[in-house]
């Protein structure tokens, strides 16, 4: 059996001149490899915007950017396991009250 390799690391980007600022763009970077020889190897890779180092005259500020995906995939799971939930508590309540 093959071992699987994970890593995370921020990477920084090329920076990018607009105007008086100089933007300093991060990415988050968390990559997987790993499988057995005998069905196949896998590589997977997801890439993220962390944040962004804005440079200019007044100094330098540091802007997080929020995962609106995980986010709004976090809402749709709980709302899932609430409907699940319900669902079960109503078929649960109608079989008692056939008895």
């Amino acid at each position: 059996m093959h071992k699987s390799d994970q890593r995370t690391r921020i990477v920084s980007a090329t920076p990018i001149e607009a105007g008086k600022f100089r933007l300093l763009p991060a990415v988050l970077v968390m990559s997987q490899q790993g499988g057995m020889p005998d069905t196949g190897y896998f590589s997977q890779v997801r890439m993220r915007p962390v944040s962004v180092v804005a440079q200019g005259p007044e100094g330098a500020r540091w802007h997080a950017l929020p995962d609106a995906t995980q986010a709004a995939l976090s809402q749709m799971a709980a709302v899932g396991a609430i409907v699940a939930a319900a669902t079960f508590v109503v078929i649960v309540l109608a079989r008692l009250a056939r008895r």
